[in-house]
């Protein structure tokens, strides 16, 4: 700015005489401020859901005066909210001197986070529940740090036999979320089969002094190990006393379900008249009373013959019917010297049984072991 003056001057004497003007022309000049260095960078620093813009700005004066900024929309501390600004500033030098206003335009941008989720049920179980591998991606297109949010996630990753549903969503540092991501999942678990039981001698009667071979098998729909929970036997070949034996087994996989028990009774006798039970009359019965929780799937009853007996014998087997709660015959046959009934039965209608048998001749009377077995199926 450029501004042209011109002043006078005269002398006045102590008469109150005056002399000559002189006058004397000179300019006046000021430049203009100008600003530089005006810059506005978005961060992503955070307060109240807006963001801070780091805002520099910095005035130049060829005559070196004293500046000062002034701003249009600039806000307080330099936070804005998401989307695109404009801001302005001029300087104003002390002459009162403007520089022209200058504008920034930048944009704040903040993306919302992204998440991924995977379970996968293992095998590996702790106090009854299985292992759940729970998987995340996350990623923010900011670079914002990440903070996962969960719902319906067990903190150690262990869950019962059902069916689950977990989610989950990211939260970066700026305060943005993702959508919630949900995962369905089935702990599925199958106890073990039934195991069937297989017996080395298999008749009803075992001589005495005999080693039992007893095994069982299972399978397990989980492919889970198995191992077997034995009752009543010591080893798997075993001489086992005399008289009526039972044992019983149930198969175990390594998550701890259960199968049901299966079970077999059968007689350590000799044909001296020890283990069985011996004809002492016309009428022997033996009454199998079964176990708890269990119904009798096979039988075999054998009375063996008795060398020179010829009479007019017979033998007869009834079962209790848990569902009629009546005795059923079940096998029935005339002989004249011994008898053999085996029959599979289906499960679930036979509790009891009772074996008997009648001779008419006391050459039979304390010679002929009466002796059975049976195989149990429990519900």
């Amino acid at each position: 700015m450029l501004l042209v003056r011109t002043i006078k001057v005269r002398a006045k004497d102590s008469t109150g005489a005056y002399g000559e003007w002189i006058n004397k022309t000179f300019e006046v000049i000021n430049a203009a401020p100008t600003i530089s260095a005006f810059t506005a960078s978005p961060t992503r620093t955070v307060k109240d859901g807006k963001f801070l813009v780091n805002i520099t700005a910095n005035a130049a004066d060829a005559d070196g005066d004293d500046t000062t900024l002034e701003w249009q929309g600039r806000t307080e501390g330099d936070y804005y909210a998401v989307g695109t600004h404009t801001i302005k500033v001029r300087a104003k030098d002390i002459a009162g001197a403007y520089s022209e206003w200058v504008s920034k335009t930048f944009t704040v941008v903040s993306n919302k986070p992204t998440v991924t989720l995977t379970a996968t049920p293992t095998r590996t179980v702790k106090n009854g529940k299985f292992l759940v591998n729970i998987s995340t991606t996350s990623n923010d297109a900011d670079g914002d740090a990440i903070t996962l949010e969960w719902e319906n996630k067990a903190a150690d990753n262990y869950y019962a036999v059902g069916t689950h549903t977990i989610r989950v969503r990211a939260k970066d540092s700026t305060g943005a979320y993702s959508e919630w991501v949900s995962k369905t999942f089935a702990v599925a678990n199958s106890a073990p089969t039934r195991p069937v039981i297989t017996r080395t001698p298999n008749g009803n009667c075992v001589a005495p002094g005999t080693a039992v071979t007893i095994t069982a098998s299972s399978t397990d729909a989980d492919g889970d190990a198995i191992t077997y929970v034995w009752e009543n036997r010591p080893a798997q070949s075993h001489v086992y006393p005399l008289g009526k034996n039972v044992v019983r087994v149930k198969a175990v996989d390594s998550t701890g379900a259960e199968s049901p028990w299966s079970a077999i009774v059968f007689f350590v006798a000799d044909g001296n008249g020890s283990g069985g039970m011996t004809l002492t009359g016309p009428d022997s019965t033996i009454l199998e009373n079964g176990i708890e929780g269990a119904t009798i799937t096979k039988y075999t009853f054998t009375v063996p013959p008795v060398s020179g007996h010829n009479g007019n014998d017979y033998g007869r087997v009834r079962g209790y019917n848990v569902l009629t709660k009546q005795w059923d015959q079940l096998d029935y046959g005339t002989t004249s010297n011994g008898i053999t009934f085996e029959k599979s039965l289906n499960s679930g209608l036979y509790s009891k049984l009772e074996f008997y048998y009648y001779t008419n001749h006391s050459c039979m009377y304390q010679k002929s072991n009466i002796t059975y077995s049976v195989e149990y199926f429990f519900e």
